[in-house]
């Protein structure tokens, strides 16, 4: 008996660890269209460079969208977005607004303070409101950049990953 609950207890661990919930890599490099873990960008305003998703407010009317592979990921499936990014012109890039699933917001209200090196920030989805991801069959992106009022600035995205332990990635 004592064998068989041991047994039991063992195969109810190893698959709580096969089963628990694994991050959600949308990038750690943009190098092609439609990657890793995202279908896009999409729009006037990117470009793919040495790995980097660089988004360029210059250009008029300014935009890009991105979608995750996951399209029946849920709000509460990923409590932390983990973005590695930097920007050419911090002051300018601030005005720029970050759509994340159901939220758009500047990086100031996101509580990113832009710096010209790769710094890598934790956004706590729960706490900012997050309700629902994009809809990719609605034309809803799960990610987007846009202009707003920013003049000329540039955003420099190196790797975005969804998880629940954002320390793994912040060490």
């Amino acid at each position: 008996m004592k064998k068989c609950l041991l047994g039991l207890l063992i195969l109810v661990l190893l698959l709580a660890f096969t089963f628990a919930d694994d991050d959600f890599i949308v990038a750690t490099k943009f190098e092609e269209q439609n990657g890793e873990g995202y279908w896009g960008p999409y729009g006037p305003a990117y470009k793919l460079e040495n790995g980097v998703l660089v988004f360029d407010s210059s250009i008029e009317n300014a935009w890009m969208t991105l979608n995750f592979k996951d399209d029946f990921m849920e709000a509460e499936d990923y409590r932390y977005v983990v973005i590695t990014i930097k920007a050419d012109d911090p002051k300018d890039a601030q005005n720029i607004v970050m759509t994340l699933g159901n939220l758009k917001k500047t990086f100031t209200d996101w509580g990113i303070t832009l710096t010209t090196d790769f710094k890598t920030y934790v956004i706590d989805l729960f706490a900012h409101g997050l309700k629902n991801w994009g809809d990719g069959t609605k034309a809803e992106p799960d990610l987007a950049f846009n202009k707003a009022g920013a003049i000329k600035a540039k955003i420099y995205v190196k790797s975005m990953i969804l998880t629940n332990n954002p320390t793994k990635y912040t060490k």
